[in-house]
């Protein structure tokens, strides 16, 4: 169904019916503050964070830390496990500090080093070789470090690694269970054309995991003609999917993004953080448009080459936060900390009940800050210097604000910021 008016009206206002919000119709109004509702549970908020957009070291980010009644856990991006199944360590004590003293979970992000699926080919019942001494490190970290859990975002593995994950999973939860810990796992939506889902099977995994945080975005992304980054219909289809996989509603975390792509029609495209749009948008004086569901996108000029932008921001995610109540999904992750507004965060406070009262989720354990020697048991290496290569991309196309700026995007992010005063989303 498709209204008319392409305006979209950022609503949760109780006299607007949740079938006219999922379907974009609605006459456009100025966004009220959202609220929760008896009917309307609170959701688990995960935060995925980059250390490398904190703005200076031992500094947590400012909008994590003002809006941290609304976080139940983080997700900082700290271990990558090596093809020989060692683990590499970027924790940071500071972080640990900061979330030990709020009462907020740690589950960090484990990444697999340049996509590699060495580890898992072959790996049998994963109980020799790489595949166990990853999950032998892995266990033997979150021992030490008493973090709430551990997320796993294992991407662009080969389809064949697909019987080798589900052995791992099985494995390491094996040993989180033991330890009253949390696992979770992201996982790359079915059916997906761009990008290689072959290596997840969703009804395996939902049986060797907590949760399944499911990654509803890159609908377009660099390699792909301009578009939504994750338009409502695209994101319901691919949860619907994953729920008749065997993913269990109240295990299923809905992923939102914050980040788009800026295309050029000489070229693929870029990726741009939420507040390098916004600013994009300001410096060029154009006006933002909004598709029928309200994804914002605007096109402008520069050096002779016309640009498209397409993005998500705190007005776009609000009918997939009520797509996610409405099928009683057990949470949201906000990929990525540090690419964010205001305004986005006033979504995801609202999702979380913190503009009504300040929820508290249930959790297995906060971590309790470790000493900063490094540690060289259980295969992890020590930590890497501040400006290491952590800060980059994430694996696969997930945006980052520290890619490459596009042609007409500011070079640095304090430039990249300097559009956030204007209205925003």
């Amino acid at each position: 169904m498709r209204c008319k008016s392409r305006s979209f009206g950022a609503v949760l206002s109780a006299g607007l019916s949740l079938s006219l919000l999922l379907s974009g119709c609605g006459k456009s109004r100025s966004m009220p503050s959202p609220s929760v509702g008896t009917d309307m549970p609170a959701l688990r908020v995960l935060t995925f964070y980059d250390q490398g957009a904190s703005p200076s070291s031992g500094t947590i980010l400012p909008l994590v830390d003002a809006n941290r009644a609304a976080i139940s856990d983080l997700a900082p991006r700290w271990y990558t496990v090596m093809p020989d199944g060692s683990l590499r360590d970027l924790s940071q004590n500071f972080v640990k500090t900061w979330a030990h003293h709020n009462n907020i979970g740690l589950m960090p992000l484990v990444t697999n080093g340049n996509g590699t699926s060495a580890f898992l080919l072959g790996a049998g019942n994963c109980t020799a070789g790489a595949c166990a001494r990853a999950v032998n490190a892995l266990s033997a970290m979150l021992h030490r470090e008493n973090y709430a859990g551990l997320n796993i975002d294992f991407e662009l593995l080969k389809p064949q690694a697909r019987q080798g994950l589900v052995a791992f999973m099985r494995q390491l939860h094996a040993r989180t269970l033991a330890m009253h810990k949390q696992l979770t796992i992201d996982v790359i939506p079915a059916g997906n054309r761009r990008q290689a889902a072959g290596a997840y099977n969703f009804t395996a995994l939902a049986q060797n995991s907590d949760d399944i945080v499911l990654m509803t975005y890159d609908a377009h992304d660099s390699t792909s003609r301009p578009g939504p980054v994750a338009p409502l219909s695209w994101v319901r289809q691919r949860v619907q999917l994953a729920l008749r996989l065997g993913v269990p509603a109240n295990r299923l975390i809905l992923g939102l993004a914050d980040y788009g792509y800026n295309w050029t029609s000489s070229g693929r495209g870029r990726t741009v953080s939420l507040k390098q749009a916004q600013s994009l948008a300001q410096r060029f004086g154009v006006k933002v448009l909004r598709s029928s569901d309200g994804e914002p996108h605007f096109t402008y000029r520069s050096g002779g080459i016309t640009h498209t932008v397409w993005y998500e921001d705190g007005r776009a995610i609000l009918p997939k936060i009520q797509l996610a109540r409405q099928l009683r999904l057990k949470g949201l992750a906000l990929w990525v900390a540090g690419d964010e507004t205001a305004q986005y965060w006033h979504s995801l406070r609202a999702a979380a009940g913190t503009l009504v009262t300040n929820a508290a989720f249930s959790r297995t354990s906060t971590a309790t800050p470790a000493s900063s020697t490094p540690a060289a048991a259980g295969g992890v290496s020590s930590p890497a210097p501040t400006g290491s290569s952590s800060s980059g991309p994430r694996t696969g196309n997930r945006g980052s604000s520290s890619s490459s700026a596009p042609s007409g995007t500011p070079s640095t992010p304090a430039a990249a910021a300097a559009g956030g005063s204007s209205p925003a989303a």
